[in-house]
C-alpha cells in the first residue's frame, strides 16, 4: 500500500511539471528615460498633468521616491550606460559623454566608430557603435535568454542615448539625425535602414514641427511656479532679442545649426519621437511574439530645453505639461497595440539638473562658476615651479587632470606624489571642495557618500590622476541657462516608476540607485544581471 501511495505521488509530481506552463512574462517591456528629469518635476506641475500620463503611472504604478545616480560625472551616456548595465562608469567604461584617450593622445566621443558609418546619413562622420561599452546590458541579456528571437529596439533623439541603452545585440538602434531631420542608425546593427523606418521618414515630420510656433499651452497664469519669461538666466537663441515666447522655430533653424538643433531645444522634438514610438509599436510587430520584447524611448527635449532655459523655466513647464499629453498618447497605443496587462514599463531619468549659479548667488546662497581655463593655468603655474618647467598636464576634462606620465617617468620622477601635490594645490582654489588621486581611488575602497560615487566613477584604465568634486552650487564654466555632472542631490535624485505587468501600486522611501533598475527589470523578466551589474532588484517592486 505505501509503495502504492508512493507511485502516485510521483507520478502527480512529475505529471504536474511535465504540464506546467513557462512561467509568465509581459509581451513587452517598455523603458522610459526623460532626459535631465529631476525627481521633484514629478510632483511640481502634478496638478496640471491630465489623467492619462503622469498621473496614470502614478496612481497605478509603483513609485520609487528616493533614487539616485550613485556615481560622478551625471551626465547622459553615464546615465544610459548606467541605467541598462546595471553598473558603474568603474566597470561599464562610459566614464563621461566623452574622454581623453591616453593611447590615441586624443579626446574620444564616447559612441564614435570610425569603422563604422551612419546608416540614414552617409556623410556623417565619425561613425557610431556601442563598443565602448564594455559588459552586456538588459537588453544584451534578453537577447542572448531568447538566442536572439526577443526584438529588441531603441530610439531618441540623441545617439548616445540610443546607441548605450540599445547595447551590443539589439536588433535596431535609431536617433535623430539634426542635419536632415531624418531618424538614421548604425552600420554596426544593420546595412540599410528598415522599410518602416523609411516610410516615416518619408512623412518629414520634423519639418512639420519645424513650421509650428512654440507658445505656451496653458493660460499663462498657470506658469505662476515658473519664473518670469523674461529673466536675465536664460540662454538667448540667434535670433530673438530675449527668451520670451513666442518660438518661430522655422525662423530661428537658420541661426541655430545644425538645421533641426532649434527644433531639438523645444517639446515638439519628443512629439516626433512619440510619432515614431507609435510607429514602431503599429507596424513592426513588437510585442505580438511569443517572446518578450523590449522597446527602449529616451526622450531628450527636456535636456536641451533644461540647459537653455533653466530648471525653473516657463519653458521647461510648458516642456513637461507637453511631454506629459505625449505619455498619454504613448500608453494609450500600448493598450491598443499590445494591450492593457500585457506590458510592463518603467520611467526614469539619466541624471537630473542644478539651479543656475548666479540665479543662487542673487538669492544668497553660496554658488559659483569655475574658470576652467584659470584652474588649468594656475595648476600647471604650480607644476612648473615645483617641477620645472614642461607640459606636466596632457588634458583636463571631466572635473580630472591627465598628467603627462611619460615626462614624469623620463624625469624619474614619482607619479604619486606629484598627483598627491596637484591634489594638495587644487584644494587651495576657489570653488574646490574635495580632491581624490587616481593612486588613491585604486587603493583605498572609499564608502562615505561623494567619495563613493567620485570611486564609481573612476575607471583603472580611462580616468585621469587627479579628481576634484566642486563646492554645492558650483559648476564650471557657467553663465546662462543650466547644467548637470556633480555628485550633489540636485543632480542625482531622478524619478523612478514601475507599471504594468506584474506590477502592484505602492510608494517606496527606500534609497535605491539607478543600477537597481536593470536586476529588477531581469528579475521581472526572470533572465539573468548584465555581466557587471551590482546593482540589486527593488525588492518592493517586486514584492506580490
Amino acid at each position: 500500500m505505501q509503495r502504492l501511495l508512493f507511485i502516485i505521488v510521483l507520478m502527480l509530481t512529475y505529471g504536474g511539471l511535465a504540464s506546467s506552463k513557462p512561467p509568465a512574462r509581459p509581451k513587452l517591456f517598455v523603458g522610459i528615460v526623460v532626459d535631465q528629469m529631476r525627481e521633484d518635476f514629478l510632483l511640481r506641475y502634478y496638478d496640471q498633468y491630465g489623467n492619462d500620463g503622469f498621473k496614470r503611472l502614478i496612481k497605478e504604478g509603483a513609485v520609487c521616491r528616493n533614487v539616485h545616480c550613485n556615481y560622478t560625472p551625471t551626465i547622459t551616456a553615464v546615465g544610459h550606460a548606467s541605467l541598462y548595465s546595471g553598473t558603474t562608469p568603474r566597470y561599464h567604461g562610459i566614464i563621461g559623454n566623452s574622454w581623453y584617450n591616453r593611447d590615441k593622445r586624443q579626446t574620444i566621443y564616447c559612441v564614435a566608430d570610425s569603422s563604422e558609418k551612419v546608416i540614414g546619413n552617409e556623410q556623417s562622420s565619425p561613425g557610431i557603435s556601442p563598443r565602448n561599452l564594455l559588459p552586456t546590458n538588459l537588453s544584451d541579456e534578453l537577447e542572448i535568454a531568447t538566442q536572439g528571437k526577443a526584438r529588441v529596439l531603441s530610439i531618441s533623439i540623441k545617439d548616445r542615448a540610443a546607441v548605450l541603452s540599445a547595447g551590443h545585440m539589439a536588433d535596431g538602434a535609431f536617433w535623430l539625425d539634426l542635419t536632415t531631420g531624418n531618424f538614421v542608425t548604425t552600420s554596426f546593427y544593420m546595412p540599410k535602414l528598415p522599410d518602416w523606418l523609411i516610410q516615416f521618414n518619408k512623412t518629414k515630420k520634423a519639418f512639420q514641427y519645424l513650421d509650428q510656433q512654440w507658445n505656451l499651452l496653458l493660460p499663462e497664469e498657470s506658469y505662476s511656479m515658473s519664473m518670469p519669461d523674461d529673466n536675465s538666466y536664460e540662454i538667448v537663441l540667434n535670433g530673438k532679442d530675449k527668451p520670451v515666447f513666442p518660438y518661430n522655430l522655422k525662423e530661428l533653424a537658420p541661426l541655430n545649426s545644425p538645421y533641426f538643433e532649434v527644433l531639438n531645444r523645444s517639446p515638439f522634438s519628443n512629439t516626433l519621437l512619440t510619432d515614431l514610438a507609435v510607429e514602431i509599436l503599429k507596424t513592426t510587430g513588437i510585442g505580438r511574439g511569443f517572446y518578450t520584447d523590449l522597446l527602449e524611448i529616451s526622450f531628450s527635449a527636456t535636456d536641451p530645453v533644461g540647459h537653455t532655459y533653466g530648471p525653473a523655466s516657463k519653458e521647461l513647464h510648458d516642456t513637461y505639461v507637453r511631454l506629459d499629453r505625449e505619455l498619454a498618447r504613448l500608453l494609450k497605443a500600448l493598450d491598443t497595440y499590445i494591450g492593457k496587462g500585457n506590458y510592463a514599463l518603467f520611467l526614469t531619468s539619466d541624471h537630473g539638473v542644478g539651479e543656475n549659479p548666479f540665479f543662487l548667488v542673487d538669492n544668497k546662497i553660496p554658488a559659483g562658476s569655475l574658470n576652467e581655463q584659470n584652474l588649468y593655468e594656475n595648476a600647471l603655474h604650480y607644476l612648473n615651479n615645483k617641477l620645472g618647467d614642461g607640459n606636466w598636464i596632457v588634458a583636463f576634462r571631466n572635473d580630472q587632470f591627465y598628467l603627462n606620465r611619460d615626462l614624469i617617468q623620463e624625469k624619474g620622477l614619482n607619479l604619486s606624489q606629484i598627483q598627491d601635490m596637484l591634489a594638495a594645490f587644487l584644494l587651495t582654489q576657489e570653488g574646490i571642495a574635495e580632491t581624490y588621486t587616481a593612486t588613491q581611488l585604486m587603493k583605498q575602497e572609499y564608502t562615505g557618500f561623494f567619495a563613493s560615487k567620485i570611486q564609481q566613477g573612476f575607471n583603472f584604465k580611462l580616468s585621469g590622476d587627479v579628481k576634484y568634486i566642486m563646492e554645492p552650487g558650483w559648476y564650471a564654466n557657467m553663465g546662462k541657462g543650466a547644467t548637470h555632472n556633480t555628485a550633489y542631490n540636485y543632480d542625482s535624485q531622478i524619478p523612478l516608476i514601475f507599471y504594468g505587468f506584474g506590477i502592484r501600486k505602492k510608494t517606496s522611501y527606500q534609497y535605491h540607485t539607478i543600477t537597481d533598475i536593470a536586476p529588477t527589470v531581469s528579475t521581472l523578466l526572470k533572465i539573468k544581471f548584465p555581466s557587471s551589474a551590482t546593482g540589486t532588484p527593488i525588492q518592493e517592486v517586486l514584492e506580490e
